[in-house]
């Protein structure tokens, strides 16, 4: 009697797992290494659930409690990857004229604090947007944008212009840009009538906080005095 006793206890919770109904999951990846998670998910969960990857997605099938545990175990794994944010960058491209309303248009009164000192210390009388530009890229990623500026006495579509960063990464609440650059080629006629191109470069390193907006430099465009002005801000995207 005691020996038949044994036997049904050892075999009850084999009876019990048999019995258990099987669900199936599929579980999206969001972060991480896809086929690094799906082999660790595998290799520690074989046991307990069968794990299959399809495209970008981990299908567990197993026991409610089996297939719990493994997509716990996917979400542990994806939150030690490491997130790549996206670097948003605002340029206002300005035009800045020692002749007052020069070209018409105005500037908006969110730049007006920027302004100031050029207007204070170099004596600009008017300021135009001529361009806003938005360039977006991961960190430690390049992003360039072309167009073209429409300066005064410039024949349509205008001056070429190339704003682009060669890398951004962020530190706190700071965006460090390296070599940030604005360069703009003006055609123009000489005294003798000869076509010639004029190059407008602003080129450095920068430190924008974000959310605020920083003069990052200004460079002449012609004999006037006239010139353009960078203005940028940053915004980081989890």
């Amino acid at each position: 009697m005691s020996k038949l006793i044994v036997l049904v206890l050892v075999c009850a919770p084999l009876l019990c797992a048999a019995d258990q109904p099987t669900m199936q999951k599929i579980v999206p990846l969001k972060a991480g290494d896809g086929v690094d998670v799906f082999a660790t998910v595998r290799d520690l969960m074989h046991d307990q659930v069968s794990v299959k990857m399809y495209q970008n997605n981990i299908v567990l099938s197993g026991s409610a409690e089996g297939v719990a545990a493994a997509e716990q175990l996917i979400k542990n794994l994806e939150s030690m990857a490491s997130h790549t944010r996206d670097v948003e960058l605002t340029g206002y491209i300005i035009l800045a004229s020692m002749e007052p309303n020069a070209g018409g248009g105005s500037t908006p009164a969110e730049l007006e604090p920027v302004l100031k000192q050029f207007r204070t210390l170099l004596n600009y009388k008017s300021f135009r947007v001529l361009d806003t530009v938005l360039l977006r890229a991961k960190e430690n990623s390049e992003a360039q944008a072309q167009g073209f500026l429409p300066l005064p006495n410039a024949e349509p579509p205008g001056a070429s212009d190339t704003f682009s960063f060669r890398k951004a990464t962020v530190s706190d609440d700071v965006v460090h840009l390296t070599n940030l650059r604005l360069f703009a080629g003006v055609a123009y006629t000489t005294g003798k009538g000869e076509a010639s191109m004029r190059q407008v470069n602003l080129q450095t390193d920068a430190d924008v906080k974000i959310g605020q907006k920083v003069a990052i430099g200004k460079a002449s465009v012609d004999a006037a005095g006239d010139a353009l002005i960078l203005v940028v801000s940053a915004n980081v995207v989890n």
